[in-house]
């Protein structure tokens, strides 16, 4: 399912409305190609006076229920958004010295998570993280 099409179940479900700020940060996030931050939001939002600081976490909060995008906490305590239908085709290898992301498409992980039954439970989306120290940070060691 879209994301616009997500949105509008989850507002139906919870009798909430389709308001001007949240179109627009959805229409915002869909065209991001990538991970985004807050600060992403804030920050193009801000100049407009568009969209208040309280309006992007609130809303980011309903996406987040809704099953729009997905947050990836990345070390350092560093927190990245995701749009959910592109978080789905890709996976992450961190860096535990220098904190790099990298994304790596695998097919046959993709299959095997899609295709596992766990018993009382459905799947809605998955993320995998993979730690360890990249090419990098191994030659200084």
């Amino acid at each position: 399912m879209k994301a616009r099409e997500k949105l509008e179940r989850y507002l139906k479900e919870h009798e909430l409305r389709q308001t001007m700020e949240r179109s627009a940060m959805l229409d915002f996030i869909i065209r991001l190609d990538g991970h985004f931050s807050i600060s992403t939001l804030l920050e193009y939002f801000a100049p407009t006076n568009h969209i208040s600081k309280m309006s992007v976490y609130r809303n980011l909060d309903l996406f987040l229920k809704a099953d729009i995008v997905v947050m990836h906490p990345f070390p350092g305590d560093m927190v990245m958004y995701e749009l959910a239908e592109r978080a789905e085709t890709h996976y992450h290898r961190i860096c535990t010295q220098c904190g790099a992301v990298k994304e790596f498409h695998d097919t046959k992980t993709s299959k095997l998570l899609k295709s596992h039954r766990f018993k009382g439970f459905t799947m809605t989306t998955n993320q995998v993280y993979i730690y360890g120290i990249c090419s990098k940070c191994k030659k200084k060691i």
